[in-house]
């Protein structure tokens, strides 16, 4: 399985992938995109946004038929290679998986500054969300 950075032209196949996966998920502006496939079909995604500068890691999805293989940790490592600081946010629950990562659970404010108002908008809906951030 390999990772594969998408353009325009995957976009209508990975929100059928979200889709299909109960996620709801958007792109904005210059957004990345890597998913990976198993014989043409797309079995995991993760979309990286840019608020200003700064990476935000969000929409990670791995099909539950190909979960607990290690796809969301190549797919996130993939992501580390190529973005050295990065930021997502996760339900508590995901804290050990986002650590093992080398990511850091920090306090929302210390977030940049364009990604504070995103965490406390997203916090509303889940009071057990976690800011972290990843320092290459």
């Amino acid at each position: 399985m390999q990772i594969q950075l998408a353009n325009k032209s995957d976009k209508n196949s990975i929100k059928r992938f979200y889709k299909s996966n109960h996620y709801s998920a958007s792109f904005m502006g210059d957004d990345q995109c890597f998913y990976m496939t198993s014989q043409e079909e797309i079995i995991a995604s993760v979309i990286i946004s840019f608020s200003s500068t700064t990476p935000f890691l969000h929409a990670l999805v791995v099909n539950r038929n190909y979960q607990h293989q290690g796809l969301a940790t190549q797919i996130v490592f993939h992501c580390q290679h190529r973005l050295p600081n990065i930021n997502c946010f996760a339900d508590k629950t995901l804290t050990k998986f986002y650590q093992k990562l080398g990511f850091e659970c920090i306090n929302s404010n210390n977030l940049p500054d364009c990604l504070q108002s995103r965490f406390y908008s997203y916090q509303r809906n889940n009071n057990t969300l976690n800011a972290f951030q990843y320092r290459a």
